[in-house]
């Protein structure tokens, strides 16, 4: 149900072309929570295992191979470069804020580049150049935007230690 209802309209003062609708309501987290709690009590034992050390190892090995010139891919674990590598336009590429100015090197390059390509008259090469320039240019400021935030520690995950028999 959107929320604008459930707030006895209170969204009505406003003019939205559609209520916000991005609230997590409580009772929502609380039911996914007991949802994943029962599944887990549901699911057989021997599906809850520890991690080889090989399999540590691919894991770590998967968040080195995403370390790319200008930060880091966010593609899931286990997942190939689905854009061969054109990380500017990539919606998983997180800009690591001390690579800022070689953004700005990026669009100058891409700017004479677009010249060049208005000159020449080559429409493609201009359409796609204009394309990569809207997404570097959006990623610059999210980076700002996020440079602006203090950092959250979430820590360094680590193996499970296997259980001793007893």
């Amino acid at each position: 149900m959107p929320i604008g209802p459930r707030m006895g309209g209170a969204f009505g003062q406003f003019q939205y072309p559609t209520p916000p609708l991005a609230v997590f309501d409580e009772d929502v987290v609380r039911h996914y929570q007991e949802h994943l709690h029962h599944r887990r009590q549901i699911r057989p034992e021997g599906e809850y295992r520890d991690t080889t050390d090989q399999e540590w190892g691919e894991f770590e090995e998967h968040f080195d191979r995403r370390k790319v010139e200008l930060g880091s891919c966010g593609r899931p674990y286990g997942t190939p470069c689905q854009h061969e590598h054109a990380c500017i336009r990539c919606p998983m590429l997180h800009i690591n804020p001390k690579m800022l100015d070689r953004l700005e090197e990026l669009e100058s390059d891409l700017l004479a580049r677009l010249r060049r390509a208005e000159d020449e008259n080559w429409l493609g090469e201009v359409e796609g150049i204009n394309l990569t320039l809207t997404f570097l240019r959006s990623k610059r400021d999210e980076t700002q935007r996020r440079a602006q935030r203090p950092l959250v520690d979430l820590g360094i995950p680590t193996p499970r230690r296997p259980k001793e028999s007893q």
